[in-house]
């Protein structure tokens, strides 16, 4: 009889996929900041964004306005708050807003394709990353401060908002407040409204005037190994 040596099994070979080993995968899509944030700036989200390659906008009012990228909204949508995502009820309602609001926001940013899976298969349309620093993340020297005010003719619109920051290499304070006042939207024809209990017909949008306004409040403490900070806000929006 002949024995027959057999060879030993392979060793086992693991392989992982880490969206986070390339940062060429998880660099935004488009970005918007300073000045360009500012001159593309509207009351809603969707609206800012809109014209964005691959971006459009739902547009169900000028006070309630999702992203639309790629053609796919809704859930399929991820909109987060400096990386945390944001739950409201817009994402299942078109007709609510996004508690975001665009006046005190620093960047925007968009992802598409491959880099949104990082955030959930649910984000399979994309990703929107509004960050702000109601929460300060680096120490502030001295006062810091802006004020915006902001009209618009179609709709009546006034709107001002204005932020405030100061601190030291130790204690960082932010404070932001913002009122926007809008009427009906005008059209260039007549159309009935009947919201006072008779009809009548005027050349607005009947029931498309809008009030919303909002603050923010938020401090960090800062030593070597980092800071701790917290932050609280309010939104409302009619």
């Amino acid at each position: 009889m002949t024995a027959q040596a057999q060879s030993p099994a392979p060793p086992e070979v693991l392989i992982t996929g880490n969206p986070m080993g390339s940062p060429l995968q998880i660099t935004p899509a488009s970005s918007l900041s300073g000045l360009q944030l500012l001159e593309r700036g509207e009351s809603t989200l969707g609206e800012t964004l809109n014209g964005l390659p691959g971006v459009s906008s739902t547009y169900f009012g000028p006070n309630a306005s999702r992203p639309i990228i790629r053609g796919m909204d809704g859930d399929r949508i991820r909109v987060l708050n400096n990386s945390v995502s944001s739950l409201d009820a817009s994402s299942l309602s078109y007709d609510h807003a996004v508690p975001l609001d665009v006046l005190s926001t620093e960047r925007i940013e968009v992802l598409r394709g491959p880099a949104a899976l990082q955030y959930g298969g649910s984000a399979v349309g994309g990703v929107v990353n509004v960050i702000d620093n109601r929460l300060p993340r680096e120490a502030v020297s001295g006062v810091l401060g802006k004020a915006q005010l902001q009209a618009g003719t179609g709709n009546a619109e006034r709107s001002a908002a204005g932020l405030l920051e100061a601190g030291n290499a130790r204690f960082a304070l932010h404070l932001d407040g913002f009122d926007r006042r809008t009427g009906d939207v005008a059209v260039p024809v007549s159309l009935a409204c009947d919201k006072t209990g008779e009809t009548r017909f005027a050349k607005r949008i009947c029931n498309s005037a809008s009030q919303s306004r909002g603050s923010a409040l938020g401090a960090s403490t800062f030593w070597d190994q980092g800071y701790l900070g917290a932050s609280v806000n309010t939104y409302q929006s009619d």
